[in-house]
């Protein structure tokens, strides 16, 4: 097998290395993530807190937008008790808890620059902790603001693939497929993909990038679901290979796209891998779009993405 593949064409520009043993299991994770961990990074270049928070889900941003506010808000509470409630007039609490409550929420209204007035700071100590907790409102409202932006003005795809890739009949041999479909309604076009298998054998320290011929690698737009379809025959790395050779390799599918993003005006990337573990064979995919009862529209079935049925090669 190490010879067969050894007339195809290797690409050394992918951006990976040449070495197996010193390579994971998989170069790309299913999230389309690279499958990398970083180490020997000094503390300061380890942070990216803008990035890191762009790249934050909208969930988790909103979770640590909450979560520092209640913080911020708790720590110039204790502020406030150190210093004395009896600072704070206009206090009508009968309790401990009560005066606590109180001075949270006149720090939760100074921070917020809300200010309803009915507490409020005496004292030159307690009025200046109010005015510096109002800037740290300030700058923290605006901060936020501009994360929130950048998070909405931040291009980025929602491309969803097969949890699987396939190996099925097509025309007079197989081929290798999956598919992929845009999970959001933003039009997608000039798709363009790059399909390459990484390929080496346990007598062959050396792995193979090499570019797979594709059946269709561009499309104008995307608008229902598409199969990246890589037809086996003499000019494919996998001709004649049987389901008991992948067994004896190391192939992944490394999957990269570009497209044009007609809502932010910008190009678009995003990629995916698979691994031996993710082909099956023998599998047909259930088709995914089918015509409205009314036949007034297609109907694009999301959910039928990763749905197969058994056929014989």
């Amino acid at each position: 097998m190490v010879k067969l593949f050894g007339k195809f064409k290797n690409d050394n520009d992918t951006g990976f290395g040449a070495s197996a043993s010193n390579q994971a299991e998989r170069l790309i994770n299913k999230d389309g993530s690279y499958n990398v961990t970083r180490t020997g990074v000094s503390f300061l270049n380890k942070l990216n807190t803008y990035h890191d928070l762009i790249a934050l889900s909208w969930f988790k941003f909103n979770l640590l937008v909450l979560a520092v506010y209640l913080l911020m808000n708790f720590i110039f509470t204790f502020i406030y008790w150190g210093i004395g409630v009896e600072h704070l007039g206009g206090m009508i609490a009968k309790n401990k808890f009560e005066e606590f409550m109180e001075a949270f929420f006149f720090s939760c209204q100074t921070f917020s620059t809300v200010g309803y007035g009915r507490i409020n700071p005496q004292g030159y100590l307690t009025s200046a902790v109010a005015s510096i907790e109002s800037l740290v409102g300030l700058m923290s409202f605006a901060l936020v603001t501009g994360l929130i932006y950048g998070k909405f003005a931040r291009p980025n795809i929602k491309l969803l693939t097969s949890e699987n890739a396939i190996i099925a009949p097509y025309k007079e041999g197989k081929a290798l497929m999956f598919r992929l479909v845009n999970a959001r309604k933003n039009p997608l076009i000039e798709l363009d993909v790059t399909l390459m298998a990484s390929l080496y054998t346990p007598d062959n320290p050396i792995v193979q990038f090499i570019p797979l011929n594709l059946e269709r690698k561009s499309i104008t737009s995307l608008a229902l679901s598409w199969t990246i379809v890589h037809p086996i025959d003499e000019e494919s790395p996998l001709f004649n290979l049987t389901l008991n050779d992948f067994e004896q390799i190391d192939l992944q599918l490394l999957f990269f796209l570009k497209a044009f993003d007609e809502s932010y005006s910008q190009t678009v990337h995003t990629r995916a891998g698979y691994s031996n573990k993710d082909i099956l064979w023998g599998k047909k995919f259930v088709p995914m779009y089918q015509r409205s009862e009314n036949g007034a529209t297609t109907i694009l079935e999301l959910q039928k993405l990763n749905e197969m049925i058994d056929i014989e090669l």
